[in-house]
């Protein structure tokens, strides 16, 4: 790690997050023991200058020591305010839509890809296009609705679902982990010349964060044979709540002149 390093990560966790109370307990604490086991004894009013300086270098030592250098709990704390910033900026607020667009390549070599759109306010309202490039499958669901598209046919065929749209989708796998408490810091890595946070969940999957913005921009997904596939995070962005970005949930808004049949898609997708 070089100086401008820690000083971004520095300048990072100076801003305000809810693990501060329990830092400066921390900290208070451990001066505290420290102060107590040294003893105590008169000293000339002229040293009185030197005591205060020797004393903010401490505290300075100790501060730097817990928040990732080293010492009693400093790269725990460290750690945990990747996680904070990650998980941050991995929560988008209400109002708004979120799109991500992956790609990466299967064990045997084919191109794969996923993006999706998924409004932020209940009840989620998500379409996804998700599969080997070629040959994707486009669904949508609006908490009453389940849609798929056909291109082959170009046809909609939608159901009703009142079940509240979910992804199985790495980077909501990312999310839960980071929600629930289970991800774990890794330190740094250098993928293609650029240095990452490394983070990895509990199923396996391991993240690779932008240091500057706290963005995914890897995810390694293991796979039953045991191979791992890696994607890239090409997109992450929120949108506005507009009526044209809101358009980008809809199957039927984005084929507006396909064919509209009741009942699941046929195939190995659905039975009919």
């Amino acid at each position: 790690m070089t100086t401008d390093d820690l000083e971004h990560d520095l300048n990072a966790l100076a801003e305000p997050r809810p693990e501060d109370e329990q830092l400066r307990l921390a900290i208070r604490a451990t001066l505290g023991e420290q102060l107590q086991e040294r003893p105590r004894r008169r000293r000339h009013p002229r040293l009185v200058l030197a005591a205060a300086a020797g004393a903010a270098a401490t505290v300075a030592a100790a501060i730097v020591a817990m928040v990732g250098t080293g010492g009693s709990g400093g790269p725990a704390t460290a750690n945990a305010a990747i996680l904070a910033h990650v998980s941050r900026a991995m929560s988008p607020p209400a109002n708004l839509i979120v799109h991500v667009s992956e790609t990466g390549l299967n064990p045997d070599g084919t191109p794969v890809g996923v993006e999706w759109w998924q409004e932020t306010n209940a009840p989620y309202a998500m379409r996804l296009i998700k599969g080997p490039v070629g040959h994707e499958i486009e669904g949508a669901a609006d908490g009453a609705t389940q849609s798929q598209y056909d291109p082959a046919t170009n046809t909609i065929y939608q159901q009703p679902d009142s079940r509240a749209p979910t992804l199985v989708d790495p980077i909501e796998t990312v999310r839960a982990a980071l929600a629930n408490g289970t991800a774990q810091a890794e330190g740094t890595v250098t993928i293609d010349g650029q240095p990452l946070y490394k983070i990895e969940l509990p199923n396996g999957v391991i993240g690779y964060f932008d240091r500057t913005n706290y963005r995914p921009v890897y995810l390694d997904n293991p796979q039953g044979d045991g191979s791992v596939v890696r994607t890239r995070v090409v997109t992450y962005e929120e949108l506005p709540l507009t009526p044209h970005n809101e358009s980008l949930l809809s199957i039927a808004a984005q084929h507006p002149d396909a064919r509209v049949e009741t009942g699941p898609a046929p195939g190995p997708t659905g039975q009919k």
